[in-house]
């Protein structure tokens, strides 16, 4: 597969689109350009960051280029969490169908053909930005998208540092599970 700038789209098949964007600044968007609110996350922010009508998503801010695979099951895909630094899962409500990534100044990167409704998206993050290519460091990111029911925000792997930055608790209660319990109650 080439390597794409922002605007170029590989479609492997049609539930597939493969694109690599600039990251001068360590987000990007998957966007349904509409006023509507994605009722199935609050506006917490995190790695991922909902606002009217498109979802904000974080990347390593060490990466100058992020790779960003979008893919659509027609079920709860194959659990590939062990491969990535830090994966969160939430519920996804598409109002229209017509979702599209966009690179941080909201240029157009891929086109993402859903059907209108309810959808759990798992959202991937590799930062591989520490290996150097030819285009500069890179990160990757997946995204997943199957038909679900909405249901709460998930993070079901935080080891990297982005995740950390973003969601800390995952760090601390696993700190906190790890403090020995003392033997005589507190007073």
């Amino acid at each position: 597969m080439k390597t794409m700038a922002t605007g170029d789209v590989t479609t492997a098949h049609p539930d597939r689109v493969v694109c690599v964007l600039d990251a001068k600044y360590p987000y990007f968007y998957l966007s349904e350009n509409t006023s509507l609110i994605n009722p199935g996350l609050s506006t917490w922010t995190g790695m991922v960051t909902a606002s009217r009508g498109k979802l904000q998503l974080q990347v390593p801010w060490t990466a100058e280029w992020v790779r960003v695979v979008t893919e659509i099951h027609p079920g709860e895909p194959d659990d590939v969490v062990e491969a990535y630094d830090d994966v969160i899962e939430l519920g996804y409500w598409s109002a229209t169908g017509l979702a599209a990534v966009l690179d941080w100044s909201q240029t157009l990167a891929g086109p993402v053909d859903l059907l209108p409704g309810d959808y759990r998206l798992r959202y991937h993050v590799r930062d591989s930005s520490r290996e150097e290519t030819g285009r500069g460091k890179v990160a990757e990111a997946l995204i997943q998208l199957w038909r679900a029911r909405l249901g709460a925000k998930e993070e079901l792997r935080i080891t990297g540092a982005l995740g950390n930055f973003w969601h800390p608790g995952a760090r601390l209660r696993s700190v906190w599970n790890d403090l020995p319990c003392p033997s005589t109650p507190l007073r």
